[in-house]
């Protein structure tokens, strides 16, 4: 009798967890779209449009690569790929251990930490948002500086990590 009891008690999903007809409290389920089969079936045609493009521009485009690497003949700059250019250009400012430990690791610590930092709930949800505007300032601020280092990897240093600039010529070999 007792295993019964057990029995009739189990739960597999999320309805017996809560009180009311639905989990989410103070919606009526008409106002509400269920993510199965309507988002999850929105989210399987965009990533097939998506799919599909990038597919069509792998056809159209060849991918703009170098010949095949030589570990006697090393390229002049050797450049890391473009997202990993900041950390590189940041390298290059000062001995490598501010630029390739302390800078990375204070802005891991900084990423962990605002949530912790951030602990105001006005304005979530709302792009935006007057009082969130000094959260939203150094948001663009940071992104703006990461960005303006990728640019300047990528573009202004020429060989041996020199810094050229747009309209100057880079010594030939």
């Amino acid at each position: 009798m007792a295993e019964k009891q057990i029995d009739n008690m189990k739960s597999y999903g999320l309805m017996n967890l809560v009180k009311g007809k639905t989990p989410a409290i103070q919606k009526d389920p008409y106002e509400m779209v269920m993510s199965w089969p309507h988002l999850l079936f929105r989210e399987v045609v965009l990533f097939l449009i998506v799919l599909t493009v990038i597919m069509g521009m792998s056809i159209l485009f060849n991918a703009p690569l170098e010949e095949m690497a030589d570990p006697k003949n090393t390229p002049n700059p050797a450049k890391a790929p473009w997202y990993f250019l900041g950390l590189q250009e940041a390298l290059s400012w000062g001995p490598p251990v501010l630029g390739g430990i302390v800078f990375p690791t204070l802005l891991a610590v900084l990423l962990l930490a605002v949530p912790y930092l951030d602990r105001t709930r006005d304005g979530i949800g709302v792009w935006f948002h007057p009082k969130r505007r000094t959260v939203n300032i150094l948001f663009a601020m940071g992104l703006t500086f990461w960005f303006g280092l990728i640019i300047v990897g990528t573009f202004l240093r020429g060989p041996s990590w020199d810094f050229y600039w747009f309209w100057e010529a880079w010594p030939v070999h």
